[in-house]
């Protein structure tokens, strides 16, 4: 019974080094200051064919490490253009997600909902919606919170089908990456932040903003 018990409470404590890991990682190096634009610049130029990979892998480890993701997507607005910044940065911002959603469900589901599931029923009430109506509730929070990194942590743990979190989420921060990518492309082109105030600009910006409103009042309607 002992060794049955150690046995259960390997993984949590696995994924709790794993998430405290991360979160020193990205506290004590500050790898923040190292995604500016001519550091990244650099690091895509020097790399040549594979600076594009790089820049993926970059944005994944944003998410893991808890940095602005938007940040990064602006830079890539920058240095690939509207169009292959935004492959780059949706790409990246997918999989960086769902490797932290997966490395929740894996090593701290079954911890979590032992001690929590049984003793608070809002929480059982929000688990069996995203059971039941994952992708929809995925889609509703991406649209409304975008990447935020404890929200991969904390869906992990729900009964959330992988596949409804990765087409919700995927779907979901279109919008934001698609505008943060164009303006910045615009801004890089024109060499002005003036450049933000025209109608080009304006127009997608206020349809990101009427859609991620949209997207709370449902939010609001679900887990009230």
């Amino acid at each position: 019974m002992w060794n049955t018990k150690v046995r259960r409470w390997i993984k949590p404590t696995a994924g709790l080094l794993v998430l405290g890991g991360l979160t020193w990682a990205g506290a004590s190096y500050d790898l923040s200051r190292h995604a500016s634009l001519e550091q990244v610049r650099s690091m895509v130029h020097s790399l040549g064919a594979c600076g594009a990979f790089a820049f993926v892998g970059l944005c994944v480890g944003a998410v893991l490490l808890h940095i602005p993701e938007i940040v990064l997507i602006a830079i890539g607005g920058v240095l690939f253009g509207a169009v292959n910044g935004f492959l780059l940065g949706w790409i990246g911002s997918v999989a960086g997600s769902t490797c932290s959603f997966l490395i929740a469900r894996y090593f701290m589901r079954d911890a979590v909902r032992r001690a929590l599931l049984s003793r608070f029923e809002r929480i059982q009430a929000i688990d069996e919606r995203l059971a039941r109506r994952g992708f929809r509730t995925i889609l509703v929070l991406r649209l409304v919170l975008f990447m935020a990194p404890p929200l991969n942590w904390a869906i992990g743990v729900t009964r959330v089908r992988v596949r409804d979190y990765v087409l919700g989420s995927a779907l979901g921060v279109v919008p934001c990456i698609a505008v943060t990518s164009y303006a910045a492309d615009t801004v890089a082109q024109a060499g002005s932040l003036s450049a933000l105030l025209t109608f080009d600009t304006l127009l997608p910006a206020a349809f990101v903003f009427i859609v991620a409103t949209v997207g709370a009042l449902v939010a609001w309607k679900f887990f009230r």
